[in-house]
């Protein structure tokens, strides 16, 4: 395995193959599915009788082998477009950052300086040895990924030549076989493909009998993981209330204060869960029913993309619009504070208008979501957003989202238009998460307020070239902007080379002075900056 080879790879033939491999066992599917109706209505006895319903029977069999073995093909290449499409990404990374650099890298994969020893002189001033080992450790890192996906594709490929590769869907033309799970660490890719392959009835049960783990399931459509994800909260908002109480009365017979006050602690816990729980659902509700008056919502429909309880704090992706057919999709990545209880509506609100203002700029006929997205466990208090460890954790499952959406649109209606908007401390989380998504995952990355791209160069992002995209208020009024170190935080895109820049006008300043004035104000409807950011989400941007 050499650099040379590496950069021969490419994704297209084996996405579709993917996409012939699914649309074949779908037209089996349907075939099996015929043929076991036919054989369920064949009544009466006899020879003839008999021998037809064996006829059928292996004809039946036949189709099942060949369905699961197109699904298991199809499996298959899409975890190499998964892999390919994340070495693509670096490979373009590492050209972009060394475009016009006289550090050179041969078919190999060595990393040298090239041209006369007087150039390589002068280089040194702009390009110093340290970067000569910084492309060298990620030209390293790419042969890597491509050694481990040559060796996970021959692995799967000599499974399914043995008939042990396991397809997770187990088509049965009668339904007696049920789908289960895929394998833990499957790539989005992957999960689409299993999930696209199933039948609408093999989705409700899995739904049914799964909710919390397809609701939040990266891979898996936004559909579908809003009907999972009610179903997790209208249960919890049945059964919670019901165990506030039992441990109300456990704790007023507890046999010590220690007891009684680990009582009352797990009863605060889960009050604190409820409450965040029924955000949520109010929030929903606003496409119905406005809570403040009763009245008529807003009749934007709403999906809950994620919803998980683990933490500290409830997290939850609520989308605007239908981000399985929308041409272009925004993501809102929110910072410092944020919190389902207390900042979730605030969102909702914000998205609503962004995603107004997109609209009346997109081209006649496209739709936009807009997605909400508190899915990752933000700072609470300043002490905590002084380290990006909140944002390195954070990016791994934004990147894991962002892989899905996009790999569900593959499976499903197409590719759509994809933005990650990051403000404040969630700039610094999206950076990061834009340097891991797969290639062409992500059109455009907008920063807002950051204090910290979560980058050294911005072709360290996974996004096209002349794509990365800033907005700054003035400095006097939101001084969160560059406040994060180099080392951690990136470097401040305002100042970064290779961003492009859209207005910092995001309205009057206030009448006293406050360092975070207009800190918030880059969602403030009417306002230039505004205005551009949801025109780069409608896929207009700014030249």
């Amino acid at each position: 395995m050499n650099w040379f080879e590496v950069l021969q790879w490419k994704s297209e033939p084996l996405a579709e193959l993917a996409r012939e491999s699914e649309s074949k066992s779908r037209e089996l599917q349907a075939a099996g599915d015929s043929l076991n109706a036919q054989l369920g209505s064949l009544t009466g006895q006899g020879q003839a009788v008999t021998a037809a319903r064996h006829a059928l029977k292996d004809r039946i069999s036949d189709i099942e082998k060949q369905v699961n073995y197109l699904i298991s093909v199809s499996q298959i290449a899409s975890a190499g477009v998964d892999g390919i499409d994340d070495i693509q990404a670096d490979i373009e990374d590492i050209q972009q950052a060394l475009a016009s650099s006289p550090i050179h890298i041969d078919t190999s994969g060595v990393v040298s300086f090239v041209g006369s020893l007087v150039d390589s002189a002068q280089s040194l001033l702009t390009h110093p040895l340290e970067m000569v080992k910084i492309v060298a450790d990620r030209v390293t890192k790419v042969l890597a990924k491509a050694t481990a996906l040559e060796a996970k594709l021959i692995a799967m490929m000599g499974a399914l030549g043995m008939g042990t590769f396991d397809n997770h869907v187990n088509y049965s033309a009668s339904g007696a076989a049920k789908p289960t799970l895929p394998r833990p660490g499957a790539s989005e890719q992957e999960v689409a493909s299993w999930w696209s392959q199933q039948s609408d009835e093999n989705k409700k049960w899995l739904i049914e009998h799964y909710p919390e783990k397809i609701g939040n399931l990266n891979g898996v459509d936004g559909t579908s993981r809003d009907k999972a994800n009610r179903i997790v909260l209208d249960r919890k908002l049945t059964d919670l209330p019901g165990e506030i109480a039992q441990l109300e009365a456990d704790a007023a017979n507890a046999s010590s204060p220690f007891i009684r006050n680990a009582i009352l602690e797990k009863k605060a816990k889960l009050q604190h869960e409820l409450d965040e729980l029924n955000v949520v659902k109010t929030t929903l509700n606003k496409t119905y029913v406005n809570p403040e008056n009763g009245g008529t919502g807003d009749g934007v429909p709403r999906q809950l993309l994620g919803l998980d309880s683990s933490g500290r704090n409830l997290k939850a992706i609520v989308a605007q619009g239908n981000v399985d057919t929308a041409d272009h999709v925004g993501v809102i990545v929110p910072g410092l504070h944020t919190n389902v209880e207390k900042t979730l509506s605030d969102y909702d609100n914000r998205a609503g208008l962004m995603r107004e203002n997109a609209l009346r700029q997109a081209k006649q006929g496209e739709t936009v979501a807009m997605v909400e997205y508190l899915g990752y466990d933000a700072p609470q208090v300043e002490l905590e957003a002084a380290s990006s460890t909140y944002a390195e954790n954070g990016a791994r499952g934004l990147s894991g989202f962002l892989n899905g959406v996009d790999a569900s649109r593959e499976h499903g209606a197409g590719d759509a238009h994809i933005t990650l908007m990051g403000h404040s401390y969630g700039s610094t989380t999206s950076g990061m998460a834009a340097t891991l998504v797969n290639k062409g995952v992500v059109d455009d990355t907008v920063l807002a307020g950051s204090p910290g791209a979560g980058v050294q160069n911005v072709s360290e992002y996974h996004v096209p070239q002349g794509h990365a995209w800033v907005s700054a208020a003035p400095y006097a009024y939101d001084m969160v902007q560059g406040l994060g170190t180099d080392f951690n935080f990136g470097k401040n895109p305002d100042t970064m080379a290779g961003f492009k820049h859209l207005s910092g006008d995001v309205g009057p300043a206030p009448k006293n002075w406050d360092p975070v004035g207009l800190h918030m104000a880059y969602f403030d409807d009417n306002t230039q900056a505004q205005s551009e950011i949801a025109g780069v989400i409608a896929g207009a941007g700014k030249e």
